[in-house]
């Protein structure tokens, strides 16, 4: 009996060791908790902190992955179950706040400002100045097409606009605001044709040149696999969404030596270098892991 009882103990004992040995990292630092969302350049985001952090100071990081969108992150994060995520200005316009407390605007410098404030002060947390890159609406073009009519921006797609077909994604068709709507007020043009489908369609639709102009995001990696150039939207139509890191301010204000390595992100990787490293993720199914740590390598940021 005696065995047994001290069996149990030990088992107790173990077990209680275990849990309180779950929040130091293998070197008695802290284990810190990034909330990432199902789009790739999240993961990768996350990635590159854990590098990082791991590699320059005594913490560790665990990335939680597939979170359904930013919203659930910024709640896990006001629970503290996150510490850490990268969240996007645009997210200032939808519908986390009252009317009069927000001021819509295109403009990116005073859509971050919003963000940073808003969120900054509802959720207790540092909204980072942008990462570099931006993961937001615009419209493509098949570069050869562009470069034989000297087409750069959206304006100057207008004059061909009557002659082309236009594939989106459904909900672009239907919105409004920001929508195909939109687009016609604030460029005064429509498309010949415009279809509403799958995104995977829609690139595969312009692939095969059953389609002439598509709605991207900044950072779909279909934009360098099809040799698409993305228009400037010189009318400033489409709402700006700059990726930034977030951590809870209690982290950063515990923890400068992780702050400085948030601090060192800011503007260092650009729209084109994420939508490089999405490709080898998404398309040459390379782990997002592998993919971090290798850009990291190569700009000189780890041994």
């Amino acid at each position: 009996m005696k065995k047994i009882v001290m069996a149990s103990l030990l088992t107790v004992l173990l077990l209680v060791m275990a849990a309180c040995g779950g929040n130091s990292s293998a070197d008695g630092g802290e284990v810190f908790e990034f909330g990432a969302q199902k789009n790739t350049d999240p993961k990768v985001m996350a990635q590159i902190v854990k590098l990082l952090v791991e590699d320059q100071t005594a913490h560790e990081v665990n990335i939680t992955e597939d979170m359904p969108a930013s919203p659930q992150v910024m709640a896990a994060i006001d629970k503290e179950d996150f510490d850490f995520a990268l969240l996007y200005s645009g997210e200032v316009y939808n519908n986390h706040f009252d009317e009069d407390q927000v001021e819509y605007t295109t403009n990116p410098d005073e859509t971050l400002e919003q963000a940073q404030a808003l969120f900054g002060e509802k959720y207790d947390m540092k909204w980072y100045d942008s990462a570099g890159f931006s993961n937001q609406y615009s419209i493509a073009i098949e570069d050869d097409f562009a470069e034989e009519n000297n087409i750069t921006t959206m304006s100057d797609l207008g004059e061909y606009a009557g002659d082309l077909t236009l594939g989106t994604d459904n909900s672009w068709i239907e919105r409004a605001n920001d929508g195909y709507e939109g687009y016609q007020e604030a460029y005064g043009y429509e498309f010949a044709d415009a279809r509403g489908m799958d995104v995977a369609l829609m690139y595969e639709g312009i692939a095969n040149n059953e389609l002439d102009v598509v709605t991207a995001y900044t950072v779909d990696p279909q934009i360098i696999e099809y040799d698409l150039k993305v228009l400037e939207d010189d009318e400033k139509f489409f709402p700006p969404y700059d990726a930034s890191l977030v951590a809870r301010n209690e982290v950063i204000d515990e923890y400068p030596e992780v702050a400085d390595i948030f601090d060192s992100i800011v503007g260092s990787v650009s729209t084109e270098e994420m939508t490089l490293m999405i490709r080898e993720v998404d398309m040459n199914e390379r782990s997002t892991a592998e993919v971090a740590k290798e850009y990291l390598q190569e700009k000189g940021l780890l041994q």
